[in-house]
């Protein structure tokens, strides 16, 4: 039968507290995304982003005709 060595080193606490934080960052983003998703904000972002590109500005339009007019020649 093989024995594990139990001695604690530098290198396994590092390793272990990586592990650990990286598990607790996930869970935070989780659940700041699912705060966002109840107080309706992160809705209410990508409805301004659809209606955003869905009504285009003259700037937008400008900015089209002299690329599309570049592509022509």
């Amino acid at each position: 039968m093989a024995t594990k060595s139990s001695t604690i080193t530098i290198e396994r606490i590092i390793e272990f507290v990586k592990q650990k934080w990286q598990i607790f960052g996930v869970c935070v983003l989780v659940i700041f995304i699912l705060q966002l998703l109840s107080s309706k904000v992160l809705l209410s972002v990508f409805l301004g982003l659809l209606f955003s590109f869905l009504i285009p500005s003259d700037s937008l339009k400008k900015v089209v005709k002299k690329v599309t007019t570049k592509k022509e020649d």
